[in-house]
């Protein structure tokens, strides 16, 4: 069933998109506000030497994992719901959220260190992987034309992350009672 949801998400994609006047699944960014703007209003600060964007070196406040989590969730549901509208600016705002997201607090690490012993650095790993793909999702609506398929194809992969280390990870790291 979720095949036939993507197939129709893509379709719905490239027929709104071919409307948009930039080329088919293209859309011009009409508001003030770009997502270039946004590129340029929060870059993650790291060490030189350091992968930017790490687990540990997001933006703002570091806060626990499931918080993070739970409004990463709500900023692929805005994501998604952006592209369905051809929400430009929404989706710029979504994805800028996605890739800068706040880092993980320092005893939280330590938790999951914990509970993980020798697969940390494959969750790490994993983690960066996402984070590329975070980033790169962010960068496909950097633009005054947005791409829709390209940023489709972005939120896939990053998506496909999520669900990977979700699925090798999620069951021992969780805090709060399974559903």
């Amino acid at each position: 069933m979720r095949g036939l949801g993507n197939l129709a998400l893509m379709g719905m994609l490239s027929f709104f998109g071919a409307c948009g006047g930039g080329g088919p699944g293209t859309v011009e960014l009409g508001h003030a506000e770009t997502a270039e703007a946004h590129a340029d209003a929060a870059h993650d600060d790291h060490a030189p030497g350091e992968p930017a964007g790490h687990a540990h070196g997001g933006v703002g406040e570091p806060r626990d994992l499931l918080p993070i989590m739970a409004q990463l969730g709500v900023d692929m549901t805005l994501l998604t719901h952006g592209l369905m509208t051809q929400d430009t600016a929404l989706i710029a705002r979504a994805a800028d959220a996605i890739a800068h997201h706040p880092p993980v607090s320092q005893s939280d690490i330590e938790r999951i260190q914990g509970a993980l012993a020798d697969e940390w650095p494959e969750f790490e790993r994993l983690d960066e992987d996402v984070h590329e793909a975070s980033r790169r999702l962010h960068e496909a609506v950097a633009g005054p034309a947005v791409d829709l398929q390209d940023v489709l194809s972005h939120l896939h992969e990053v998506q496909r992350g999520c669900v990977g280390c979700h699925t090798v990870f999620r069951e021992r790291l969780r805090t709060n009672p399974a559903r």
